[in-house]
């Protein structure tokens, strides 16, 4: 993602806003990891520390607004939706603080649950 101005230009590239996203992630309740994002359910791997881009989809709409898909699993006995929301408002704040650009949604792929 490039942005421009009258003083130059910040390029930010997809797998520091996948970084941004995913340690706000990490940084919800709820949330035990993360997943690969074509997981197949026989081999889960849980993703930590600094591979949780990998668990992280990056896209833009043509009015260059962010559209952020997680791949995650969850700690058993927890109301998804809760959790959901929490994540949908941490990324968004996250992603929208730390880099200026605007996102236009967060897509929530629960891939798991873990006791």
């Amino acid at each position: 993602m490039k942005i421009e101005n009258e003083f130059g230009f910040i390029d930010i590239s997809n797998k520091a806003i996948r970084d941004i996203a995913g340690y706000a992630v990490m940084g919800c309740y709820g949330v035990v990891g993360m997943a690969r994002q074509h997981a197949r359910e026989e081999f889960l791997e849980i993703l930590t520390g600094k591979h949780v881009s990998k668990g992280v989809r990056v896209s833009f709409t043509e009015d260059n607004r962010a559209i952020i898909d997680v791949f995650v699993i969850l700690e058993e006995a927890i109301k998804v939706s809760v959790v959901a929301e929490n994540i949908i408002d941490a990324v968004k704040y996250s992603v929208e603080r730390q880099t200026g650009i605007k996102v236009a949604r967060v897509g929530i792929n629960v891939v798991g649950i873990r006791v």
